[in-house]
């Protein structure tokens, strides 16, 4: 008798911890998104809007969209999220399968696989196999030390973003004590100027 109620004691119990789980796995969203004159293309539009994006406590997928492809191209023409979308994943810079809303905050492997694309990342075995794994891509960028130790679904502030992009720019420009006295650090990475061996 006393194991047949105390079953029944505990299953509403467990039921409850079961839905509180579940009610804390939802994805955090941006309540409000940048005002769409901070998307624009024109310099102080970009630079409004790298200002802006510093102080937010989180960077929503449209935002960081719009930052992956300010940092790749210097612009991005898209006028619409679905648009920034269907062009990050006709260039590979998102899994295929991503249909996340532009209000989610962006998670760390939806961005490291776009990263992994802007820097020609050859990785290692199961990167090559899956490189549009977001896992995958995060495991790689933290072994450049291009991002901190952490999971696929975690999310970005701004300010954090920023850090990424900026890591981004030195891993791309190389390392100013590798080059000759003779190289500007702007052309460290320009075949032209390096010294013939």
């Amino acid at each position: 008798m006393i194991g047949l109620t105390s079953r029944f004691v505990f299953r509403p119990a467990a039921v409850a911890l079961g839905l509180l789980a579940l009610a804390g796995c939802q994805s955090a969203k941006v309540a409000t998104p940048l005002p769409a004159e901070l998307l624009g293309n024109a310099p102080d539009q970009q630079m409004a809007f790298w200002h802006t994006l510093n102080e937010r406590p989180l960077a929503s997928n449209d935002e960081a969209f719009h930052g992956l492809l300010l940092y790749a191209d210097s612009k991005d023409d898209c006028k619409t999220y679905p648009e920034r979308v269907s062009l990050l994943k006709s260039r590979r810079m998102l899994p295929g399968d991503f249909s996340q809303p532009a209000d989610q905050a962006v998670s760390r492997g939806v961005i490291a696989v776009g990263v992994c694309r802007i820097i020609e990342l050859r990785g290692g075995l199961m990167y090559s196999v899956l490189p549009t794994s977001p896992r995958y891509a995060v495991r790689e960028l933290e072994f450049l030390e291009l991002y901190p130790p952490s999971s696929p679904q975690q999310t970005f502030s701004g300010s954090e973003f920023l850090g990424i992009i900026g890591r981004i720019e030195d891993y791309q420009r190389g390392n100013p004590a590798n080059a000759p006295a003779s190289v500007l650090p702007s052309e460290i990475n320009d075949p032209t100027t390096r010294p013939a061996k």
